[in-house]
């Protein structure tokens, strides 16, 4: 995935956690068991803790979600955040170009 479409991602789901906050929570909460079960280092799993312990706070979770710094993109790779999106507003996110006009 390109900086690019992180970033688009990153901004729709802001979008999403004001929009939907409490079912954003519900998909997250059920991704993380999932994501434990598949990382292996100690900085994926606290990744994974600061994802669960800001999920109880929107201004966290939005502050977490929006976070650019190296460290903040790192985080991402394991945002548990698979399945907030339906797969035709994942792609409407995606074919958008930066300035979120439809492709010509």
């Amino acid at each position: 995935m390109t900086l690019r479409t992180t970033h688009r991602l990153k901004r729709a789901l802001l979008k999403k956690v004001d929009s939907s906050y409490p079912q954003v929570v519900a998909v997250a909460r059920r991704n993380l068991p999932r994501l434990r079960s598949t990382v292996s280092g100690a900085v994926e799993y606290a990744y994974l803790d600061n994802w669960e312990n800001a999920l109880g706070d929107k201004a966290t979770l939005r502050a977490l979600i929006g976070d650019e710094s190296d460290e903040g993109l790192s985080a991402w790779q394991v945002a548990p955040f698979a399945g907030v999106f339906s797969p035709r507003e994942r792609w409407d996110i995606l074919r958008r170009d930066g300035r979120g006009n439809e492709p010509v």
